[in-house]
């Protein structure tokens, strides 16, 4: 980094080998840390280790085998706690290749300069000099063949799009049917799924009885036009109408104002309840079907064969279409005309229209897309069955008569072109084709509106679950970086690891507080559970805290971070939580406060006598994240280390301030006590106050 850089960086690095304690502490601003005597000594050997080298313990080399050379580290001439305790230190002798400072050093490259360096090493940089930003020609080219071209940026939606529609063709149809809908019957095997698909809306259920109205309307018409008018005919028509246009109001009387509010309560009730739908339906064909062939009843069904038969001296049984097709020409031909119009006066009827109107009739039952299948099949069989049995019985006259009529005017001769086979039959033929196409389209139509409603479930689901991890896992950042800091990595494309978030923020009041005795109360011993008895208290304390953040008034206050018994918080990082009045400091100094008043019930409690040290100050800072992996928030700044000094130069059991929280608290009514000049490292004499009051 200081080749790429040109600056002199060093660093200097202690390491202890033993037994340490890890977790996280506290409710807020989770991190995983460690504790131990012996990270209170790797502490130590960095600090006093030399700017550049590896500092180690006789521990620690005793791990390493002897792969590294070492030289005495005389710790503790720099370490009087190292001095204290008569521990032995090394420092790590560099390797020549890496302590080597008379390599030329090369230039950045960058995207316009692309020139060949002696850093480059088989045509790649060194790691260093890409995170750094170097210009990489070669893996450049193969982003761009394998479509990782950063102008390149997808539409959040049409990669979700992308994946459901690869989702779903990687589902097998028959295997999603086959486990959840039952195989003839079409009904969900949990009876949890078919409640919720009967109790989906069906906002189409208006416009099916819309249609069936119109199926009656144009049967109505047909039979007008086609079929003699009789009373059945002008009776029941008007009646089947009216009733199919009151069903039809009833079910759309949701969507209409003017209606009383009882109305509309059915008839929302119907779009839910799939049971109240169904009879709907169920009554709606049946009007339907009646209608189709109601004027049947009215016509006359005399037996016109007989008739001929005994006028003509013919038994019934020989008079048939042979007879007269030996006898066409003969002198009785002259008188069947005759005879025909005095054995059927109306004339002849046409039957098979009420076939025609029956099948209608029984479309009228597919326009109904979410009703059963099952319900759909047992109403078309008994509505075909009912129908071949009248007119195979009852009104059988009515289609003889018809084959005889037309066959008497106009199939006398052989070359004419009329059917042998009798309409009776051939209607049959016609019912039951239908049938069977309406039971199938029945079967595929339920099929694919139950998958359609599975696969909405499970998308549904799939949200659901993904919203609720989306939600847990901001919840889980928000533990660990600040809520604004979280929106601004999760709505900014395009970031790289290297990318920093920073923010320059003036007036910012940053606490340290310190529990000044823990290091006496901490000790690692067997019957404590060599110190997590410890640790578990202190986790209690830090809790306590935590939650008095959460009261509202503490709203502007950010935790920025503990370091072992210490906690660290601020006030006024974002343009929302600081205040042109310094309301913010003043909520700190009212934390602070609450703090002390929190470790007095933690001691009343646990029979102890912590004390707590707090030091604050008031300042410009800048805030960000550090750290690609196991990213951190922090603060930095010349007021953060007077702060810190404040905390470390107070008392136990006080707040101490300076000069400038002081002009802010007074004038809000606090009571400070000065305490007069104090010496702080790098910084030499400054006046500080013991802020000892909140107002009255």
């Amino acid at each position: 980094m200081g080749k790429v850089t040109y600056v002199d960086v060093n660093m200097r690095v202690g390491i202890h080998s033993r037994r340490v304690h890890c977790g996280v502490l506290g409710l807020r601003k989770w991190q995983f840390d460690v504790w131990s005597n012996d990270v209170n000594l790797a502490n130590t050997m960095e600090a006093g280790g030399i700017p550049g080298r590896v500092h180690l313990t006789e521990d620690t080399l005793a791990h390493l085998h002897g792969d590294y050379q070492v030289e005495d580290g005389h710790g503790s001439e720099r370490s009087a706690y190292l001095r204290d305790h008569n521990i032995k230190t090394y420092l790590i002798i560099m390797p020549e290749w890496r302590g080597d400072k008379t390599k030329q050093r090369s230039p950045i490259l960058t995207p316009g300069n692309k020139g060949t360096s002696k850093s480059i090493v088989n045509g790649e940089l060194p790691k260093e000099m890409r995170r750094m930003g170097a210009y990489d020609e070669r893996n450049d080219k193969m982003r761009n063949k394998l479509g990782m071209d950063q102008n390149i940026v997808k539409n959040p939606d049409e990669e979700v799009n992308e994946y459901l529609s690869r989702a779903i063709d990687a589902r097998s149809v028959d295997n999603l049917r086959s486990e959840h809908v039952k195989r003839f019957f079409l009904t969900f095997r949990k009876k949890e799924l078919e409640k919720k698909y009967s109790q989906v809306y069906d906002s189409n259920f208006k416009s099916h009885m819309v249609c069936a109205l119109v199926i009656l309307m144009l049967i109505t018409t047909a039979q007008i036009i086609v079929i003699p008018r009789t009373p059945v005919m002008t009776v029941f028509d008007p009646v089947s109408f009216l009733l199919l246009a009151v069903l039809l109001f009833v079910v759309a009387a949701e969507g209409m104002k003017f209606v009383p509010s009882g109305l509309r309560d059915i008839s929302a009730k119907i779009a839910v309840n799939r049971t109240l739908s169904q009879i709907i339906m169920v009554t709606t064909v049946l009007i339907i079907y009646f209608a189709a062939y109601s004027n049947m009843f009215g016509l006359n069904t005399s037996d016109l064969k007989g008739c001929l038969a005994n006028f003509l001296n013919v038994s019934r049984e020989e008079f048939n279409r042979t007879w007269l097709l030996v006898n066409n020409g003969s002198e009785n031909d002259s008188h069947v005309n005759d005879q025909l119009s005095r054995c059927q006066p109306d004339g002849v009827t046409f039957p098979e229209y009420f076939t025609f109107c029956v099948l209608l009739a029984m479309i009228s039952s597919a326009v109904f897309l979410q009703a059963s299948s099952l319900l759909k099949f047992c109403l078309l069989i008994a509505m075909t069955t009912l129908y071949i049995i009248l007119i195979e019985t009852a009104y059988v006259n009515l289609f003889d008569n018809r084959d005889l009529w037309l066959f008497i005017n106009q199939g006398l001769k052989q070359s004419d072109p009329i059917s042998s086979v009798p309409s009776k039959y051939l209607m049959i033929v016609v019912l039951i084709v239908f049938l069977v196409a309406l039971c199938i389209h029945a079967q595929i139509v339920e099929s694919t509106a139950r998958l359609d409603f599975l696969w909405k479930v499970q998308a549904t689901e799939e949200k659901e679950e993904m919203e609720s991890l989306r939600a847990y896992n901001g919840k889980l950042l928000e533990n660990i970086l600040p809520q604004h800091v979280v929106q601004h990595f999760l709505k900014s494309q395009q970031k790289k690891d290297e990318d920093l978030y920073y923010q320059g923020c003036e007036n910012v009041c940053v606490m340290f507080a310190s529990i000044s005795n823990f290091s006496d109360f901490y000790i690692e011993l067997e019957g404590n559970n060599e110190g997590v008895e410890c640790l578990r208290l202190l986790n209690e304390i830090i809790a306590d805290f935590d939650e008095i953040l959460a009261e509202k008034k503490y709203s502007c206050i950010e935790k920025i971070k503990t370091i072992g018994s210490t906690y660290m918080a601020a006030s006024g990082l974002t343009h929302a939580t600081s205040f042109s009045d310094m309301s913010h400091v003043a909520a700190m100094a009212d934390y602070a406060f609450a703090m002390r008043e929190a470790l007095a019930v933690v001691n009343e409690h646990s029979f102890n006598n912590f004390k707590i040290r707090i030091g604050m100050n008031i300042g410009p800072v800048v805030a960000g994240v550090i750290g690609a992996r196991k990213p951190q928030y922090d603060i930095w700044s010349n007021a953060v280390n007077v702060a810190s000094r404040m905390d470390s130069t107070g008392l136990p059991n006080h707040i101490q301030v300076t000069q400038e929280m002081n002009s802010v608290l007074s004038k809000k009514g606090y009571k400070l006590e000065c305490r007069g000049k104090i010496s702080v490292k790098g910084k030499g004499e400054m006046v500080t106050y013991f802020l000892t009051e909140p107002p009255s």
